[in-house]
């Protein structure tokens, strides 16, 4: 499971939000049913700066961007973008599955492009596979 947030889109949720540094956003699937999972541009977003709940947190311009405990099945094995296109009148969520990393040789030592793999992320991997 990974979280990326663009600039853009930070730069949105302080000015909508009325956020300050140390200030959190939570980010949750609108599905309700886990073998029903709808990975939609439109997902749900509220104020909460209380971490104690958080299995990720990206913190980006002094903001906690986190997913809680009770919708870690939602993001299980997903890269999770989000942001703000030109007009959009707010942040829009794409998701992508994660690739775990090929294995290195002795001349490629380039990155993979999406390597979010972790057992944490993997746990909840059938309800949307």
């Amino acid at each position: 499971m990974k979280l990326i947030i663009t600039d853009t889109a930070s730069h949105w949720f302080k000015k909508h939000l009325e956020l300050q540094a140390g200030d959190g956003v939570r980010f949750f699937g609108t599905t309700v049913q886990p073998h029903h999972v709808q990975h939609t541009p439109d997902q749900g977003f509220a104020k909460e700066d209380d971490l104690t709940a958080a299995v990720l947190t990206v913190t980006k311009d002094g903001i906690n961007y986190h997913i809680n405990l009770d919708d870690e099945w939602f993001f299980s094995g997903m890269v999770t973008t989000v942001d703000l296109a030109a007009g959009a009148e707010r942040p829009q969520f794409t998701f992508q599955k994660e690739q775990p990393a090929p294995a290195a040789t002795t001349t490629d030592s380039v990155a993979p492009a999406t390597d979010a793999t972790t057992g944490a992320s993997r746990r909840f991997e059938s309800y949307w596979e």
